[in-house]
């Protein structure tokens, strides 16, 4: 230990001997840690960090699950059976995320919380921090209690014990406070931040709630699916119109906290995140290694007295590697506070998604991102210093002690050359990463969308979460939104369930008639929404067959549906849909008066996909969506239509009130946030890549001064002394550029499920970003040649 510190305080008057190269080592450091250990955030946020739960690993997540391999939520009859089930599950519940209207004398709030089983939370193991949760009965019973969130009671109640067993006004309907769960605790679905939960007795139709299950003490996960495969198939014998193809699936909590049909795309956006950032590091490394071959370099006389002293190879090396992991631990601390500071902005961040719904992800710094970043910035250290170390250790005693060690040339040089060209390779692959993001970019505006997004605009509200009645509500939205469409700016307006790249999804099963669905699979799955009529008009949303809804199409008319040309030519292909039926899995009946051309309903970049529209008069809903087209300035025309909202009912809280221009950008913003990163990784790379080769040539021409004073003696001309130093060079970064494409090229494929319409071998990138590339190094390459050319050859050869 005595050595130990006495190195590290040799490490520190050194460092503090060049403080300018020991803020740039520093500073680059912790530019690559800082991303790693974002990144590591990223990925602990969503995929590692268990949920504060009791036992998380004896959880296990519940879906249903299709022969064509996709995964839906489990209907309430599902979870009644599966809670059976008692010789595999120790205690099952369901959980479903719903909104709710707050009321009090502050005015109304609409947050965000779920119904859940009344087994919910003794089955996760969470305890309650005041108060009680609920107990069995409650459920069966179907009484108006609520258990309050750790924030919710602190931001709502200011932490009071006195709420207990106080009324809280939800929906219109008195609830009893009964407790507040343990802090850090808002509920399993993964993004969502419940603030309350009622429990909700099931119901025998429900089909939406994500249901959980602890296994009992022996049983294995292997075998709940077992006992799943064997509950399905009774399912199917008893009832096998509801239950045809279906099969049920448990999942790991781990595994399944993500949504199966999401999980894939998480995991590759989470490779690219990873990997960027590694690139990152390892150019750090690289460019802090060829800095450090350098410093080592002027240091060779020192190297060699120290061995002339006594001093072991394992000595020095010791030395250098202590004074590279103290720069590290530096750069680690400064990183580390770069990561804390980034993810709390991360996790600040709130995205609405479908009916409003905010979505955050607790990616914070814990225990595991700390150790994870000491780990790195420690290996870090080592592998900067390891190769300049052992460098250094080679010096020739001789050689150096006579000092002639300069005039070994670029011989020692090698490795230099070695991590040069590494920094170039690792450069060409970001700069070709971020102009495939740009390229899709550029592609995803061009896309066509199938309706016309200029003047558009949308509001929400759920009339349900204020009471109303069926029959109130639709007298309710038939004046709004004709007060709407006597506003000035108005060109059109209407009403949906669902608004145009609605972070959400909703789905029914439909067939043409007469389907009968074969053995083993079940009925096919369709997209759908309700709209009210000049739906398509407002979109412009252009019809290809038939008609739109009308007044006419009301809930005691018949039932109707529009298609889309895709879902129109599957059921009938070459044929017209209009005139004919279409039935679903229960039963339900509805004739075909339109077929409208299909449009982007969920993202940008998806593929043409089916879809059906029905009527909003027969659809019963009460949480509906308001598309207006209008002119002039969007957000006063949104502040035109919350006033026309108030005037009707003036606690109505709106939510997701947005232009379609802002819901288009959150569809791209897996595109915009590649852009935007890999545009200041890009950067980053060419500047610290730049600022290599910069060294990496300077240190040429100066080691080799008394060679270039030759060659001018003996008649070189400028372009031959720039050829000399520059040509080299340019070698290395020809050398790298070409590593560099062939790596780009294999890793583009990573990229694919986040790029729109881009060939992964796009020309215009893959021409590009090399000549960029060059064009930069040679600039930087072409500074220090400029001093060489000026080296005049009688003081060179005097120097020597």
């Amino acid at each position: 230990m005595q050595v130990l510190w006495a190195d590290l305080r040799f490490a520190l008057r050194t460092h503090a001997k060049r403080p300018a190269a020991t803020a740039v080592i520093v500073a680059t450091l912790a530019l690559g840690i800082a991303a790693t250990s974002v990144s590591f955030s990223l990925v602990n946020g969503f995929l590692i960090r268990p949920p504060p739960i009791e036992q998380p690993d004896r959880i296990v997540r519940l879906y249903r699950r299709f022969s064509n391999g996709q995964y839906f939520t489990i209907s309430d009859p599902d979870f009644v059976a599966m809670r059976e089930l008692r010789d595999v599950f120790a205690g099952a519940a369901v959980e479903e995320p719903a909104a709710f209207n707050v009321g009090g004398s502050g005015g109304s709030e609409r947050i965000w919380g779920e119904r859940v089983s009344a087994g919910y939370f003794s089955v996760l193991g969470v305890k309650p921090a005041i108060g009680r949760l609920f107990v069995p009965s409650e459920e069966s019973a179907g009484d108006q209690v609520v258990v309050l969130s750790y924030g919710f009671w602190k931001r709502r109640f200011a932490g009071s014990n006195a709420l207990l067993d106080e009324t809280l006004l939800l929906n219109g309907h008195r609830f009893r406070i009964a407790g507040v769960a343990s802090k850090g605790f808002s509920g399993m679905t993964l993004g969502l931040v419940s603030d309350l939960w009622i429990p909700n007795p099931p119901d025998r139709t429900f089909g939406g709630s994500f249901g959980m299950a602890r296994l009992n003490p022996t049983v294995t996960v292997q075998q709940a699916r077992a006992a799943l495969d064997r509950l399905a198939a009774r399912l199917q014998r008893e009832s096998p119109a509801g239950n045809s193809g279906v099969l049920f699936a448990a999942l790991s909590e781990s595994d399944g906290r993500i949504f199966p049909m999401l999980r894939s795309s998480v995991l590759g956006a989470s490779t690219v995140v990873v990997t960027v950032a590694l690139l990152v590091l390892a150019l750090a490394c690289a460019n802090i290694a060829g800095l450090l071959l350098v410093r080592a370099a002027g240091r060779r006389t020192e190297i060699a007295v120290r061995l002339a002293l006594g001093a072991s190879r394992g000595r020095i090396i010791l030395q250098l590697l202590t004074e590279t992991v103290s720069l590290s631990i530096a750069g680690g601390g400064l990183g580390v506070l770069l990561a804390w500071q980034t993810t709390r902005f991360l996790t600040a961040m709130h995205v609405t998604i479908a009916r409003g719904a905010p979505i955050s992800i607790d990616v914070g710094v814990d225990g595991r991102v700390l150790a994870f970043s000491v780990i790195v910035t420690i290996v870090t250290g080592i592998v900067c210093g390891l190769t300049p170390a052992l460098d250094a250790s080679r010096t020739d005693l001789v050689t150096a002690l006579k000092g002639g060690e300069h005039r070994r040339g670029l011989d020692q040089s090698r490795l230099r050359h070695v991590l040069l060209a590494a920094q170039v390779a690792v450069s060409m692959v970001l700069i070709a990463g971020g102009g495939l993001f740009v390229r899709s970019l550029q592609h995803a505006r061009q896309i066509d969308l199938g309706f016309e997004p200029a003047g558009l605009v949308t509001t929400s509200i759920d009339l349900g979460l204020q009471g109303y009645s069926m029959a109130d509500s639709q007298r309710v939205w038939d004046r709004l939104i004709a007060d709407i469409r006597r506003l000035p700016r108005t060109q059109s307006a209407s009403l949906t369930t669902r608004a145009p790249l609605d972070l959400g999804m909703v789905e029914t099963t439909l067939a043409p008639e007469g389907y009968q669905p074969a053995e083993g699979r079940g009925w096919p799955a369709v997209e759908a929404a309700s709209v009210a009529p000049a739906f398509f008009h407002t979109l412009r949303i252009p019809l290809l067959e038939g008609r739109e809804f009308s007044d006419r199409d009301r809930a005691t008319s018949p039932d109707v549906v529009i298609l889309n040309d895709v879902l129109a030519h599957q059921f009938w292909p070459g044929g017209r849909a209009t005139g004919r039926y279409v039935t679903t899995a229960h039963g339900g009946r509805s004739e075909v008066i339109g077929v409208v051309r299909r449009t982007k309903y969920l993202s940008i970049g998806e593929d043409p996909k089916p879809y059906a529209y029905f009527p909003i008069a027969q659809s019963g809903a009460r949480s509906l969506t308001i598309v207006a087209r209008g002119s002039g300035d969007a957000r006063a025309y949104l502040r035109e239509i919350g006033d026309a909202v108030h005037a009707v009912d003036p606690a109505a809280p709106l939510y997701d009130v947005t232009t379609m221009g802002e819901r288009i950008a959150l569809s791209m913003a897996p595109t915009l946030g590649g852009v935007a990163a890999l545009t200041i990784v890009g950067l980053m790379a060419l500047a610290l890549t730049s600022v290599g080769l910069y060294g990496a040539v300077a240190q040429t021409v100066s080691r080799r001064t008394y060679e270039i004073g030759v060659r001018r003696a003996l008649g070189a001309q400028d372009r031959d002394v720039a050829w000399l130093v520059v040509g080299q060079a340019m070698g290395l970064v020809l050398l790298g550029i070409v590593c560099g494409l062939t790596a780009g090229l294999g890793s583009a494929r990573f990229l694919r499920s986040l790029l729109y319409g881009v060939d992964l071998a796009d020309p215009v990138v893959f021409v590009a970003a090399p000549v960029v590339l060059t064009l930069i190094c040679a600039v930087a390459a072409w500074l220090p040649a400029r001093r060489a050319i000026r080296i005049n050859a009688a003081a060179a050869l005097r120097c020597e």
